[in-house]
C-alpha cells in the first residue's frame, strides 16, 4: 500500500494514482510468475487511508522474489520513484 505524502490537490492526487496505476498494471501480464494482480485505489478517504494497494497472488516465495527482481517491476518502481510516498507491504501464506 502506499500514503502520497505531498499532495496538493484531488487532481494532484489522481495524478500520481493513474501514474502509478499505469506503471504496475502492466506487470500482470508481463510476468508470468504472478497468479492474480490488481492495482486499486482507496475510494473513502480518511486520515488514515493509504491511496493505491496492489493486490498479488504467487504461487509460493519464490515465485514473489522473481516478480520483486524482475526487470520489468524494477522499471514500475523507477517509474514512480519522485512520487513521495510512505509504503506499507505484508505477506502472508494461505
Amino acid at each position: 500500500m502506499f500514503k502520497f505524502l505531498e499532495v496538493k490537490d484531488e487532481n494532484d492526487r489522481l495524478h500520481k494514482t493513474n501514474r502509478m496505476k499505469t506503471a504496475f498494471s502492466p506487470l500482470r501480464n508481463i510476468i508470468n510468475v504472478v497468479e492474480s494482480y490488481q492495482v486499486v485505489t482507496n475510494e473513502k478517504k480518511t486520515d488514515f487511508s493509504y491511496d493505491v494497494a496492489i493486490i498479488s497472488e504467487y504461487m509460493n516465495w519464490e515465485h514473489l522474489e522473481i516478480y520483486i527482481k524482475h526487470p520489468e517491476h524494477q522499471k514500475a518502481i523507477d517509474a514512480c520513484k519522485d512520487i513521495k510516498k510512505d509504503k506499507a507491504v505484508i505477506d502472508y501464506e494461505f
